[in-house]
């Protein structure tokens, strides 16, 4: 039952599709696990082997499906030159009707040998990304993607007012000693 897909030209686009039994969203509860094996068996210059699952709900046609196709979750390495090597960690925010890549770059393998990826989205709105089975980041979602709006937003109309003053210190005209202060021996 387990599918691969192996490529056999650099600069192309490969891609393969399955519909999911259940919606994700029908495993309440439960965690939300992607887990699969990449292996590159020639010099990577650029190119990704990640997934993408779609929202639920729209008919899956496999002939559009490209770049552009709106999807819930990527997942995957990405190696691209020799300064883009990264792990995708992109979670679709229904919020702000955007993706949202995890914060914190997450490294990739770049090596010719099989490795193990493998996301996990806990119920608790905690995620953990693990490479061969190690841990290589983990933490709350919040805090890991930018879902929430700032709390406070900046005012565009907000200005000093015209008597304002950027000392650090001032002088207070009314400041006074209290009785007798002069009077108390050293």
């Amino acid at each position: 039952a387990d599918k691969g897909i192996q490529t056999s030209e650099d600069h192309r686009f490969y891609g393969i599709s399955a519909a999911l039994d259940k919606s994700i969203t029908s495993e309440a509860g439960k965690d939300l696990v992607i887990q699969y094996s990449v292996k590159h068996e020639q010099k990577l210059d650029c190119g990704g082997a990640y997934i993408k699952l779609l929202p639920g709900g729209k008919k899956f046609d496999a002939d559009s499906f490209g770049g552009d196709t709106p999807y819930a979750v990527m997942f995957g390495p990405d190696i691209c030159g020799s300064s883009n090597k990264k792990t995708h960690v992109i979670l679709h925010s229904f919020n702000k009707d955007e993706n949202l890549e995890i914060k914190k770059n997450v490294n990739t393998e770049t090596d010719d040998l099989t490795h193990l990826y493998t996301l996990v989205i806990r119920p608790d709105n905690t995620l953990e990304v693990f490479i061969d089975n190690k841990s290589v980041r983990a933490g709350k979602l919040e805090d890991e993607f930018e879902f929430l709006v700032p709390k406070e937003i900046k005012d565009p109309d907000a200005k000093k007012p015209d008597d304002w003053v950027d000392d650090k210190k001032i002088p207070d005209p009314d400041d006074k000693k209290p009785d007798g202060f002069d009077d108390i021996p050293k």
